[in-house]
């Protein structure tokens, strides 16, 4: 085995040798430094990629499994509740919004209390419908992603201006509506829920897909159309002569 050491007086044109063993010695620390921080990153981005499992540990150990386990369930049996009912609003507010379209064909039948603008007779217009089922579908959007608290809070929204779009119906619509098509409030699943509560997630209901549908339903009428002249009966316009000539005299 070849061994070499440093010379003790540096001399022009001496060859100069290190020791292998020093050079060994410099090799592996740099190898345990590398190999330190390969296992700190490894470690750093195993947890970040953990973090939601260890936060879920961490409530485990205060509550216990099985109390973590009542409490998931619960929070899912209230995100199921509110898109069962966010679904069924939605059928009840496309049917609705239905009938206002079929009425929008069929202005004879109402113009003459609407250009007499009487009381509950307003011009047919499908937009009113698209608040509240644009806030159906954020809502069970927001539920089905585990946003529990901003679910309900969309909820009760958009409970609210169905509320206030069954208000405005026309009378002449709702005298088409069936038993069943009446504006309702949100369910008790959405009361009592913090803003900030999640739940698990789940998939979206493929109910959701009629808010598209009342959405796309733009028409309107901007103007009553204008009543019909009515002719003068000949009795009349025989009076009306009679009148005529008197004032003349």
């Amino acid at each position: 085995m070849i061994r070499c050491t440093l010379p003790e007086v540096d001399e022009p044109g001496q060859p100069q040798c290190y020791s292998l063993h020093m050079q060994s010695k410099g090799k592996s620390e740099k190898t345990k430094k590398s190999g330190a921080q390969g296992v700190k990153n490894v470690r750093s981005g195993a947890a970040g990629r953990d973090g939601g499992s260890a936060q879920l540990r961490t409530i485990a150990k205060v509550m216990g499994n099985e109390h973590l386990r009542d409490a998931l369930q619960g929070t899912a049996q209230q995100r199921d509740a509110m898109l069962a009912h966010i679904c069924e609003r939605l059928k009840v507010l496309e049917s609705a919004q239905s009938k206002e379209e079929v009425a929008l064909g069929k202005e004879r039948e109402w113009f003459r209390e609407v250009a007499l603008g009487h009381e509950g007779h307003s011009l047919p217009d499908l937009t009113r419908w698209h608040e509240s089922a644009q806030l159906y579908k954020r809502a069970g959007e927001a539920l089905a992603r585990g946003h529990l608290g901003r679910g309900a809070q969309l909820l009760q929204q958009a409970a609210e201006a169905e509320q206030r779009v069954f208000d405005t119906t026309p009378a002449y619509v709702k005298a088409e509506f069936e038993e069943h098509e009446v504006s309702v409030s949100a369910p008790e699943a959405a009361e009592g829920i913090n803003d900030e509560a999640n739940c698990s997630t789940c998939e979206t209901p493929k109910d959701l897909k009629i808010a598209d549908q009342i959405l796309s339903r733009k028409d309107r009428m901007a103007k009553a159309p204008p009543l019909p002249r009515r002719r003068p009966a000949w009795f009349e316009e025989h009076e009306q002569e009679e009148e005529k000539k008197d004032d003349e005299d």
